[in-house]
């Protein structure tokens, strides 16, 4: 039985919800799943009652965007106490700042397009269980792309960027760990290892705890670094396969297309 550590529902930015998540996982033979919504963990009671309809285990998760030397790294966190009020407070934080990024790309494509305005965004509502990003959903709405796949391609790389109050990754994994939760490196992408290495230490010296070495578009060049390091140093290893459903069809970014048994990975402190 194989093990999906990184699938998003249509609480974030996939088309999928919790249950035809479950579902999926179960025909692909996955006993052990994570969904790492942006920001929310907000699909898990529905995902722990469609898991347990399964016969599938679960662990909490999330994922956040976090800053180190000026750049934006994606961190997922396992296993973390989701009462606990520092890391609500961070969630909270960076949902502001997420939606401030949002706003500002709607600012610059107003710019452009004369039917967007920040006022019409905002009272804009997105399509009940559709998911995705609001602003995307937006400007299909607007006609400035057909569809929401379309938007979701050329919106963010020509309007997106990243505002100054990103959290800095050692605050992040400090209220994570104090959270009971484990700092997981998303999807590190592929390098010469010797960038890798150097991310890798960086990442743990500000308290990163594992990295998700499994990933559809890892090469095995990419792999065979990032588990060199990990066993090396004591750092957990995780697959996932970054799920969006609909809404990226690339390949291998579909449940349980790794194919990564649970013994090949270290999940101490996950599950």
């Amino acid at each position: 039985m194989f093990a999906d550590l990184h699938i998003h529902s249509t609480f974030s930015d996939s088309s999928r919800s919790p249950e035809a998540i479950a579902r999926a996982a179960k025909r692909q033979h996955v006993s052990l799943l994570s969904v790492c919504d942006h920001g929310t963990i907000a699909s898990y009671e529905r995902l722990a009652a469609a898991c347990k309809q399964n016969g599938i285990s679960y662990v909490l998760g999330i994922e956040m965007g976090a800053s180190m030397h000026g750049d934006t790294h994606d961190i997922l966190v396992y296993s973390f106490d989701k009462a606990n009020e520092k890391m609500r407070e961070l969630v909270r934080r960076q949902n502001a700042i997420s939606e401030k990024e949002c706003e500002a790309m709607i600012v610059k494509m107003s710019g452009d397009y004369p039917q967007v305005s920040l006022t019409g965004y905002r009272s804009y509502e997105v399509p009940r269980d559709a998911g995705g990003w609001k602003y995307l959903h937006y400007a299909a709405a607007k006609g400035i792309c057909k569809t929401y796949a379309e938007a979701n391609q050329v919106i963010f790389a020509k309007y997106y960027e990243a505002g100054e109050e990103t959290l800095p990754v050692e605050e992040y994994c400090g209220t994570a760990k104090q959270a009971g939760g484990v700092p997981v490196l998303a999807h590190p992408g592929n390098m010469p290892p010797e960038r890798l290495v150097s991310l890798f230490r960086d990442m743990q010296e500000r308290g990163v705890e594992g990295v998700e070495c499994f990933y559809p578009s890892h090469s095995k060049a990419t792999i065979e670094a990032c588990l060199y390091y990990c066993r090396r140093n004591n750092l957990r290893i995780t697959c996932g396969c970054d799920c969006h459903g609909a809404y990226d069809r690339s390949p291998g970014f579909t449940i349980g297309s790794l194919k990564i048994p649970r013994d090949m990975l270290d999940l101490r402190g996950i599950s």
